[in-house]
């Protein structure tokens, strides 16, 4: 069983590279995705891209806002209605808006970034491997 360092690195290596480590331009403003709480009727691949993507994203662009909707439906009209879209939101231009409902986090991903024109960023020296126990922290 890994030690609580061990873990801490491994989730901040995932952070920081890999699919969805993205820098993005100055002029997107913020980003809002909406979705519903159960995964039927094509939410499944917003909650995917929330879990897997988003992290990152706000990971390397700290002064995005970044808002989550997750809203709720009781009948079926209202589970087959419910939208599933991602807003960004622009200083110099109208907000884009995209229908994510039944398509896959990796897609969503991919017209995120064209939508938004986001660098990906370069693969550093990633924080793998396990540390090593012989160094002496406190002297």
């Amino acid at each position: 069983m890994p030690g609580r360092f061990s873990r801490q690195v491994e989730f901040l290596t995932s952070l920081s590279i890999g699919k969805g480590a993205l820098k993005l331009p100055s002029h997107v403003e913020s980003m809002t995705l909406t979705f519903k709480k159960l995964n039927s009727y094509g939410h499944m691949g917003a909650r995917k891209f929330w879990r897997l993507y988003l992290p990152k994203i706000q990971f390397h662009n700290p002064n995005l806002p970044i808002s989550v909707i997750r809203t709720e439906a009781t009948t079926e009209v209202e589970h087959k209605a419910a939208p599933s879209t991602l807003t960004i939101s622009f200083k110099d231009r109208a907000p884009v808006v995209l229908d994510v409902k039944n398509k896959h986090s990796d897609s969503i991903l991919r017209d995120f970034v064209s939508a938004t024109s986001g660098e990906p960023v370069k693969d550093t020296t990633p924080l793998l491997g396990k540390p090593d126990m012989r160094i002496k922290l406190n002297p």
